[in-house]
């Protein structure tokens, strides 16, 4: 995986539309997103069979936080292969979520969820699902190769199998990415 080598031209826009959405339920992203793991609190994780969610404070050492349990949970599913892909994503997801995506007034911290979800029916992979209360979309944008910052979605695009973000009512949003499994 080399940063170096992935163009920071805009030719891959993310896709709107998500695989298998037909079978999933009409939930949030198609069922991908579970929405109680996506309430907890700053410092507490849950797992279930298929899903596994981190909720994080809305600073710059959550980055590192989040990359941890990404490759804890990706270990625990055996997903070798992804586990590196997926921590870069995390990594990028996070923090732009921690830089871009700040509380509303009056509220002292802000929260970041990430939840991972294992892709079966066939297709195999995981999706990368990366919540806060920005209402903001993320913005891709073509990022000189002597820029100090801005090439995030970028990695986050040539990194991924396909990636977008949903605005959730009230909530703010949900940018996702699908690593590994069929193309």
């Amino acid at each position: 995986m080399n940063a170096e080598l992935v163009s920071s031209e805009t030719d891959s826009e993310p896709s709107w539309s998500r695989p298998s959405l037909a079978e999933a339920s009409q939930a949030l992203l198609g069922g991908w997103w579970d929405d109680p793991l996506g309430r907890l609190s700053v410092g507490e994780r849950a797992r279930t069979r298929d899903a596994a969610a981190g909720a994080f404070a809305a600073s710059p050492e959550s980055v590192r936080r989040a990359r941890e349990f990404a490759s804890g949970a990706l270990e625990g599913w055996g997903f070798r292969e992804e586990l590196e892909d997926v921590r870069l994503i995390v990594s990028e997801l996070v923090g732009n979520a921690c830089r871009h995506a700040l509380p509303e007034r009056g509220v002292p911290h802000g929260r970041v969820v990430v939840q991972l979800r294992r892709l079966d029916g066939g297709r195999g992979g995981v999706v990368c699902m990366v919540a806060d209360s920005s209402v903001k979309a993320p913005v891709r944008v073509d990022a000189h190769h002597f820029a100090e910052s801005g090439r995030g979605l970028g990695l986050v695009s040539a990194f991924s199998r396909e990636w977008g973000w949903e605005p959730v009512r009230n909530r703010g949003k949900i940018v996702w990415a699908i690593c590994g499994g069929e193309g």
